[in-house]
């Protein structure tokens, strides 16, 4: 189901859709259920074995996280360094916030 279709089927905002979904994802976890996956094709499901799916959806999750780190380190990040570069928090910041990229980018591309 699209989130439309769910918002229309539960009578509920978009923000509640996706708070239950939140919290469906949680239930599931914690009663061995499969995970609830979103596709452009398919809209929301859970499926019982496809780790091809599952896959899929990690990998763009990891993409649109590395997405918002990068644009954070890129918009906030570096103007403060620039300013500041001798500061040891900014320089920690960087070096850590430079490990978490790299590692998204790993995840979202690893084969």
């Amino acid at each position: 189901m699209t989130i439309v279709q769910l918002m229309a089927a539960a009578e509920r905002t978009r923000a509640q859709v996706h708070t239950g979904l939140a919290h469906l994802r949680q239930v599931a976890a914690a009663k061995g259920l499969p995970p609830v996956t979103w596709d452009k094709t398919w809209g929301y499901r859970m499926l019982e074995d496809a780790p091809e799916v599952w896959i899929g959806y990690e990998r763009a999750f990891f993409e649109s996280v590395h997405h918002r780190v990068e644009k954070f380190i890129a918009g906030i990040l570096l103007p403060h360094q620039k300013k500041k570069p001798d500061d040891p928090y900014i320089r920690t910041v960087m070096a850590q916030m430079g490990a978490i990229e790299s590692t998204l980018h790993l995840l979202a591309n690893l084969e």
